[in-house]
């Protein structure tokens, strides 16, 4: 499935790099569309990835609060990525860089419980 899609995507930026000088609305269009179809083809591999995921949601709950800010931090990076990439597949790098800055504003909040209770525990430790 790897190649495929790897084949698609190279393809396609083949394909807008000569649209984009004349009709770079069209490059766009392409480019956008590629990527929703590049999406569709790991549809299948989805399915594996929902199992996994909800195998290991089971294994985390057992864990605490720790092992659910670790599952949701990744949430929040590979939402982060895609969003970004396809502001930048659309040519408006400023919205990825908003969108990525928003991911890690997002992180640091889900982390800063944990560092208030590293904290504290450094606190003890050292006292």
């Amino acid at each position: 499935m790897f190649i495929r899609v790897s084949a698609l995507c190279v393809a396609v930026a083949l394909i807008c790099s000569a649209l984009r000088p004349q009709r770079p609305e069209i490059a766009t269009g392409v480019s956008l569309a590629a990527g929703i179809a590049a999406l569709a083809m790991l549809g299948a591999e989805a399915g594996d990835v929902s199992t996994w995921f909800g195998e290991t949601t089971r294994l985390f709950e057992q864990g605490g609060d720790i092992s659910l800010a670790a599952l949701r931090g990744v949430g929040i990076a590979v939402t982060a990525e895609l969003g970004a990439q396809l502001c930048t597949d659309a040519g408006e790098s400023a919205m990825a860089g908003r969108i990525t800055l928003a991911g890690r504003v997002a992180m640091l909040s889900l982390c800063l419980p944990m560092l208030t209770e590293l904290a504290r525990v450094a606190e003890e430790l050292l006292a």
